[in-house]
Formats: C-alpha cells, structure tokens, sequence
C-alpha cells in the first residue's frame, strides 16, 4: 500500500485581503499625519515666540546701556550728518542677543562703501552672506536661512504704529497699477522721541521710555513679517532700509502682499503700502512683542481702532484686556 503523501497548505493573504490592510493603513497615517503637523507647527510656534521675547530682552539691555532705544533703522541718518547707512535696530541690538562677535565686525562711524550691509568678516567675505542669527528669524516661516543670497534673514521688525509707511501719499507709484492707501485714515499724530504714532522710525530717531505715555504693557514694540511679502523686509536686518521701523498697525494682521509680479496692485510685495503690514505664516494672527516685554498673539480680526490704539506709545488711549 503506498505511503499516503501529506501535505502542509500555508495561509497566505489574499489580494483583497491585502489590499485592506493598506487602506486601514493609509486611513491611520491621514488621521495622524495632522496632529503630527500640529504639533511641528505649535513647537516652531513657541520658538517664534521664544525669539520675541529674547528680542525684548535686547532692547531693554540695549536702554539700560543708552538710556534710549535704538531706532528702528540708520537710514541716510540725519542726527549724525553723514549719508552712512547704519543697519537696523536688529543690527544694532547684536550684542545683547549674543551676538557681540559679529558686531564687532560692524564698523558704523565708516562702513564700506558708506552702508554697513558691506560689512565683511576677517576672512573679507560679506556678513550678510555668513551671518546667521536664530534669534531673528521664525522658524514657521518658508524664506528658509538663505533668502535673496543672504543668510541675515529677519521675520520681526519695530512698528512704526498708527503711522503710514511708504510714500506719503501712500503706494508705489511704479506699480502697474499702484497700490492706492485705502488705510491712511487711520493714521495717528506722532509724539514724543521718534515723532511717529509707534516706538520705532526709520531715520535714525529713538524714543524712550518716558515717551511711552501709554504704557509699556499698552504699547505694540515689535511683530512678525516675511521676507516674501515684502521687499524691503526682504533685504534682511543688516541693511538700512530693511523696513525696520517702517511696519504699521494701520494696516490689518495678514494682509496679502506676497506676489512678486509687479502688475498686481496691493498684492505686489514691493507695493509700499501693504506690505508693511505685520503678517505670519501661524493661521489666524501673528506675535507682536510689547514693551514691558511680554509676547501676545494677535488675532488677524482683531477690532481696527483696539489694534492701532496698541499700535499707538502715546494717544492717550491706552488698552486694557483685548
């Protein structure tokens, strides 16, 4: 009688089987792959605020040594009668975020070819291509660390407050079409120091702290911008006109201006209006650092007259809770 032969049937998965699994899969990963984004976003969220705060520092450090805020940038300086360009309060509040080593590299009172964003390291490369500081940029931000060939990428500047940027009349007049200011009545008198509504100007003027009438706690010093929506941000902290001192609470939180095309009106990042508005990549609103130090997040639909009356050292005005 022949052996019986035996034999073993392995189970295996079935195409269909098969394919199940791959779909619960993908099903598990589509519901996770957000709280993991989230949770990404809300660490780089806290490292902006984080910078904010250590920007604060700097600038206090920086009056306890001056006696007075650096102004929001040395652009054609007119206190010192020289056509010099100085750099940017960023620039020169490097040595109290630890950054003294680059400072030093700094020459002021004679910067090459009369602007210190030609400044060059000892090995005669140009800071603006060497220098990084994480302090000044936010890591939600998509410029990367490297924006327009230069590594002095900055995602906050000084607020100008209720005050116009740009052209007095308000726009670029080589837009096609110009970017007309729909905002200019919103604007603010200036007082005290700067002579603007906010603590920061651009030409070389400084305020104090007793031009802060408001209050420090009451008063918007710095907030968040994009080297992509606007052009003179764009030219990073260690130029002098970088836009430092330019931004302004007239214009709304996140407004749309980062279309380079020049053939787009307001939407156009070098639009001279617009663009200098505060605006961050976080959804909602953005950070702006007070001047008591303390980092709140606004919101983009905050009310408009709550907004320039933070926006505003010394109308009289002063706000509470918002």
């Amino acid at each position: 009688m022949a052996a019986e032969t035996t034999r073993t049937h392995r189970k295996a998965f079935t195409l269909i089987e098969l394919l199940v699994v791959i779909a619960i899969i993908a099903i598990l990963v589509a519901l996770l792959l957000p709280a993991v984004q989230q949770a990404r976003e809300a660490a780089r969220r806290s490292q902006c605020k984080s910078n904010l705060k250590q920007i604060g520092i700097g600038l206090h450090n920086y009056v306890d040594v001056h006696t007075v805020f650096p102004a929001g940038s040395y652009w054609n300086n007119p206190n010192s009668g020289t056509s010099y360009q100085q750099g940017s309060m960023l620039t020169h509040i490097l040595p109290f975020v630890d950054q003294a080593v680059a400072y030093e590299q700094i020459s002021f009172d004679n910067p090459p070819g009369n602007n210190v964003n030609n400044a060059t390291d000892s090995n005669g490369k140009l800071l603006r291509q060497t220098v990084t500081v994480a302090a000044f940029r936010c890591p939600s931000d998509t410029a990367g660390t490297n924006f327009n060939g230069m590594t002095t990428v900055q995602n906050y500047a000084g607020s100008k407050g209720a005050s116009n940027a740009g052209s007095p009349a308000g726009g670029n007049g080589a837009g096609t079409p110009p970017c007309v200011d729909n905002w200019l009545s919103w604007r603010r008198g200036g007082t005290g120091g700067s002579g603007v509504s906010g603590p920061f100007h651009r030409n070389g003027r400084s305020c104090s702290m007793k031009d802060v009438t408001d209050g420090l706690s009451n008063t918007i010093f710095v907030g968040e911008v994009r080297p992509e929506c606007s052009n003179h941000i764009g030219q990073g902290w260690l130029q002098a006109n970088n836009g430092q001192g330019m931004f302004s609470t007239i214009y709304p939180i996140n407004l749309d201006t980062c279309d380079p095309s020049a053939s787009t009106g307001c939407n156009w990042r070098n639009n001279w209006t617009e663009e200098f508005g505060f605006k961050s990549r976080h959804i909602g609103g953005a950070h702006f650092l007070f001047g008591d130090g303390a980092v709140r997040f606004l919101s983009e639909n905050i009310d408009h007259d709550t907004y320039n009356n933070l926006g505003a050292k010394s109308d009289n005005n002063p706000i509470g809770d918002f």
